[in-house]
């Protein structure tokens, strides 16, 4: 977030954000719908998944629309050093085959600034533009997203 975001967030903002929320859901572990990306010598590039638990952050969102029942993509990290190499793109399509593969017909999402451009290549379209409320009084902008996802399942033959 230090980093990434730092084009985007004021230093009292990312801080806020990440003292308020933190970076990890453990619901998306406990539901066991989270994966790691590794390199070859076992070095965490990123992780991600997902739950159809709702987020913490939820509540304090100033928008008007409230969070859907659908499944909701949280905890993406990739680290710095391995963007744009794919990385970011391999963690969402396999959160979103194993949603499929769970029966989810759409995930939602809450993009932080530096993470729009991604979900928009992956197909995610905006639904609102908001902002989390912070103690300190100032808001944390980011953009609720949604993304039908297709009905493609994989077997062992």
């Amino acid at each position: 977030m230090w980093v990434l975001g730092g084009d985007f967030y004021t230093p009292s903002e990312i801080a806020g954000f990440l003292t308020l929320f933190g970076t990890m859901d453990d619901a998306v572990v406990d539901e066991g719908h989270y994966f790691v990306a590794e390199d070859h010598r076992g070095a965490i590039l990123g992780s991600g998944g997902w739950t159809r638990s709702r987020p913490r952050y939820a509540t304090a969102s100033a928008g008007t629309r409230n969070p859907s029942d659908a499944p909701t993509v949280r905890s993406v990290f990739v680290d710095p050093a391995a963007t744009r190499r794919g990385v970011g793109s391999a963690i969402m399509a396999r959160t979103e085959q194993d949603a499929i593969d769970h029966g989810a017909e759409t995930l939602q999402l809450t993009a932080t600034l530096s993470g729009v451009a991604l979900y928009q290549r992956l197909g995610y379209q905006t639904v609102e533009v908001t902002a989390l409320d912070l103690p300190d009084q100032s808001r944390f902008e980011c953009v609720r997203m949604r993304k039908a996802l297709g009905t493609l399942r994989f077997r062992a033959a």
